[in-house]
């Protein structure tokens, strides 16, 4: 259905509700976010540089 939302088709794909696959991709960026936030802190000599290592990254990967 041209009218539908890209999180509805693939509920319907994969026989969930809109709600439950919203909470289930919730939930995966933040463990993404959370493994990615301590893959950093092992790169860094002090966990008071990961912000700021974070910050860099992304602008790294925002620039053309």
């Amino acid at each position: 259905d041209q009218g539908e939302t890209p999180y509805a088709a693939l509920a319907r794909e994969l026989d969930r509700s809109e709600g439950a696959l919203k909470v289930a991709i919730h939930r995966l960026r933040k463990r993404y976010r959370d493994l990615f936030r301590q893959e950093i802190a092992e790169t860094v000599a002090d966990p008071a540089e990961v912000e700021s290592e974070l910050r860099f990254l992304a602008a790294a990967l925002t620039r053309k």
